[in-house]
């Protein structure tokens, strides 16, 4: 095996486990909030956000990059009139 085929592999995984502590954030601080957001509540979701797509380490791998994409646009979706 490759290092850097390892090395996928493992961002990988890494990501798929940052992506779901991501989406059981959201479900935690806002799914019991039935669609009645304050404004420090959108702060909040837009600065967790900012931070997880400013911070978070997938190099120039196009799969990651769909991956991660395609969840983040998932929350979005789930959360389009708070976002």
């Amino acid at each position: 095996m490759k290092v850097s085929s390892k090395l996928d592999e493992i961002l990988e995984e890494l990501l798929i486990k940052e992506l779901d502590w991501l989406k059981d954030e959201f479900e935690f601080l806002f799914k019991s909030k039935k669609n009645i957001y304050t404004e420090k509540d959108r702060k909040i979701a837009n600065d967790i956000l900012d931070y997880f797509l400013e911070n978070t380490y997938i190099g120039d791998n196009i799969i990651l990059l769909k991956l991660m994409n395609e969840r983040v646009e998932n929350i979005e979706k789930m959360y389009a009139n708070f976002l």
